[in-house]
Formats: C-alpha cells, sequence, structure tokens
C-alpha cells in the first residue's frame, strides 16, 4: 500500500513542515509506502538542523520524492497515473491544490489548517501565487495552463518599433489569459479538493471557518503534533516533580517564521511599550527567514530602530532545536504577535517550557491558553507581559502540564485511527466512543 504526501516546500521548516513529517512517520510505522509530491527539493541539512536528526530520520524512508515543477493540471494527472497511490495526503491543505477526477477510487485525506487559499486566490495574492506556488520560476513561452511573469510593458515599449509594440502588445495579452486561466483553475482545483476529500483541520476555530467558507461540517478536528515530551525532559519537567529551579530571564520569546502573515511588527510595537513603561525586558525573535522575505525582514529591521527599540529587540534566525529549546529555558514569557492564528504549535512549545503565553484573544490558541493571558489589544498584552514577569513555579508547572495532550504520540495515534477507518473500515465508534466520528480533541 502506498501513500503520496503533499507540501509544496519542507524547506521553511516551521510548524506545518515538523507536523508534515511527524504524520509521515505515523503512516509509515503503519507499514504503508510514503512518497513525497512536492515543488522544492527538501534540504535535509535545514531540516535536522531545525527538527533534530531523530525526526528527520523519516526523511531517509521515504520511497520516491515527485518534485513538480508547479502545480497543473498536468502535472497532477501525471503524477497520480505514474504511481498509482492508494492514498492521498495533502498535509499543506491550507495552500496546495491538489486534486484530479482521477481520484474518486483513491482515499483522500487533506488537513486544511485554515481555509486560506480561498481568500488568497479571490484577491490574485502574489505571494501565494509567486512563493506558496511557484509560478514566478516559469517563462511564458513555456506557459499552457500556468500563470507566468507578466511582462513590465510600459517602461520597455518606448525603445521598441511600432511593429515590436504590437508583438509584445500581444504577448502581454496572451500572458494574461493564461494568468487568469490559471488563477480560475487554482480556485476549481482547491473547491474540489475541499469538497472532495476526508477533511481533518487544527482546532474549532478553523472547523469555523470552514464551515463559513464552504459550508461543510463534516470536518474533524484533530490538533497537530508538538514535541511537548521531547522538551519538558530537555527542562527535567515532569507530571509530578517541581519545575527546574534555575533562574530564568526578563526575556520575552518571540517564535514565528519571518514573513508579514505573521504580523511581527506588533512584537516591536510591544517592546515599545514595555519600555515607555520602564518594565526591563529582553525580546528574542526566533524564526526562519526564506530570501523571499529579505525584504520584509530588513523593514522589521528598520522599525526596530525607528521605535528606538534596537537595545531590547534582537533577531535570531534559523536557530536550531537545541537553540531553540536553551532561550525557552532562560525565558519567563512567550509573546504571539498575530490575531488569528489558526492553532499555534510555537505556543504549545513555549508552555510546555513553562513560558507564561500572551496571545489574541481571537483564533485557535483561545481554546488551550487561560483567558487571563489572552489580550484584546497591545495595551493590554503590555498589563499582561509584565505581570507574567513575576509568575512563580508552580503556576508554569501548571502551565507545561496543561499541554500534554498535544504530545506526537496522541496525534500519532488518533492519526493513525483515522487511516484504519479509512482504510480498513476499523469500527473506531464504537472502540473509542466516537458517534457519528465527531472531532477528536
Amino acid at each position: 500500500m502506498k501513500a503520496n504526501f503533499i507540501y509544496s516546500n519542507l524547506n521553511p521548516c516551521g510548524g506545518g513542515e515538523r507536523f508534515t513529517l511527524v504524520t509521515m512517520k505515523a503512516v509509515a510505522e503503519m507499514g504503508i509506502d510514503v512518497d513525497l509530491t512536492t515543488l522544492e527539493n527538501p534540504d535535509l541539512s535545514k531540516l535536522e538542523n531545525a527538527f533534530g536528526k531523530d525526526l528527520t530520520s523519516i526523511m531517509k524512508q521515504v520511497r520516491k520524492i515527485n518534485v513538480l515543477q508547479m502545480f497543473n493540471e498536468q502535472s497532477i494527472d501525471g503524477n497520480i497515473t505514474d504511481n498509482n497511490y492508494d492514498v492521498i495526503i495533502n498535509t499543506h491543505g491550507d495552500i496546495d491544490p491538489y486534486y484530479s477526477p482521477q481520484l474518486s477510487k483513491t482515499i483522500v485525506i487533506t488537513y486544511c489548517h485554515y481555509p486560506s487559499a480561498k481568500s488568497f486566490i479571490e484577491n490574485k495574492d502574489s505571494n501565494y501565487f509567486e512563493y506558496h506556488l511557484k509560478v514566478n520560476r516559469m517563462h511564458p513561452s513555456s506557459l499552457t495552463s500556468n500563470i507566468g511573469s507578466i511582462i513590465n510593458s510600459d517602461h520597455s515599449i518606448s525603445y521598441l518599433s511600432s511593429v515590436d509594440k504590437r508583438t509584445v502588445s500581444e504577448s502581454t495579452n496572451n500572458t494574461l489569459e493564461k494568468k487568469n486561466y490559471y488563477i480560475k483553475w487554482v480556485k476549481e482545483t482547491y473547491d474540489k479538493m475541499i469538497r472532495n476529500s476526508f477533511l481533518i483541520t487544527n482546532s474549532q476555530y478553523s472547523r469555523k471557518a470552514i464551515i463559513e467558507a464552504y459550508g461543510i461540517d463534516e470536518t474533524i478536528v484533530l490538533s497537530p503534533p508538538v514535541a511537548v515530551n521531547n522538551i519538558r525532559d530537555s527542562l527535567d519537567f515532569s507530571l509530578h516533580s517541581k519545575i527546574s529551579s534555575e533562574p530564568r530571564n526578563n526575556l520575552v520569546l518571540v517564535i514565528c517564521r519571518i514573513e508579514p502573515s505573521k504580523r511581527i511588527e506588533n512584537a516591536i510595537y510591544l517592546a515599545k511599550l514595555l519600555k515607555e513603561k520602564k518594565i526591563e525586558i529582553k525580546m528574542i525573535i526566533v524564526g526562519s527567514l526564506d530570501p523571499f522575505y529579505q525584504k520584509y525582514y530588513e523593514d522589521l529591521k528598520r522599525l526596530i530602530i525607528d521605535k528606538d527599540v534596537s537595545g531590547i529587540v534582537t533577531f535570531k534566525i534559523n536557530a536550531s532545536s537545541e537553540e531553540l529549546i536553551e532561550l525557552m529555558k532562560q525565558s519567563k514569557v512567550y509573546f504571539h504577535p498575530r490575531e488569528g492564528e489558526h492553532f499555534g504549535i510555537s505556543i504549545v512549545e513555549a508552555m510546555s517550557a513553562g513560558l507564561v503565553p500572551v496571545v489574541p484573544s481571537i483564533g485557535g490558541p483561545s481554546e488551550f491558553v487561560p483567558i487571563e493571558y489572552q489580550y484584546n489589544s497591545l495595551e493590554q498584552a503590555s498589563q499582561i507581559v509584565a505581570s507574567a514577569l513575576d509568575v512563580e513555579g508552580k503556576e508554569r508547572q501548571r502551565i507545561s502540564n496543561s499541554v500534554m495532550r498535544f504530545s506526537e504520540t496522541n496525534y500519532k495515534r488518533q492519526f493513525q485511527l483515522i487511516i484504519s477507518k479509512l482504510i480498513y473500515d476499523v469500527n473506531i465508534e464504537q472502540q473509542y466512543n466516537f458517534p457519528g466520528f465527531p472531532p477528536i480533541n
């Protein structure tokens, strides 16, 4: 039996990428052959640095890596026809459009972290098409149903003859038509994928968004896996022992990929507020950085200077898993800058390390973060951070214990139950009291 995992690019090394590796491991442990279909060859050294050798070792068990030039009808149909998979598992179902009528007899599982692609497509979001779907790599002359890059003819035409001008104009119109065709194809394919998959998502917040976007209410909620046990073991936590007595610093940790959607500027504004209140803290922003977002990173560094917090805020780019755990060990507070986060793996990681989480009241984290640590404004966040600096070990232990349910072991067991139900028709409703197979959480 063969399973094909869909994930456009594992190299950003964020929560979604780690989630995919754990899911691949869960499926491989069932004796199912695992393939990966992606748009970028995985960088094993980068994955090992971010996630450790143990988790990354699943890549050595992958039978075949299919690297597509882009997602389009021809490449998807070819991928399906050439490999005859029994199961398709799209762990990037918030982004990657992967569907074909050929899959009508194949088990298709889509883990939709949030129906983000729907709004990206409707708004013709350039970051979505160029960064996530990699369409900027294709030249217009090679396009069939691809988007390509749009010719910037306004500047160039002034140097051309009238005949050349007409040629460029026709080429531009042709490329625009192909762009619109591809956008239409992506929308139709993504919609069909959502409507013709066994849907899983990460929180009730995301489940409600899927209902609102598609009217589908059968989606299962299965929280993603977090390395809570590894982190707790590294910091010598247990359910029964006292929290580590090693002193922590007045350090506020921010963990997220360096990209605009993460709203990292809010962390800088928070640092400015804390400085104005004369609350002495240091803030470290830890995250992976793709060259595509280099300009955003430079803008953030300029903002730090403009807000006069360069003595407070620093970046740690592409930290290893060991470096991240060491930073969590030293820190008192975790701050999440983005409202509407779908789940928040880094939040759970920080909580497992005993950090006080300070998160927006809107989003998936509100389902597991105590309400006293949720904020509605940066002013309120600054007040919570100030008080969190004095939180003692007993409360940190309680915070750590509260996220044990998000362990990799629990996730893998529940995902394997779903696979068993779909493939082997195991009666898990009766065994685990899941009548009608409702959300597992």
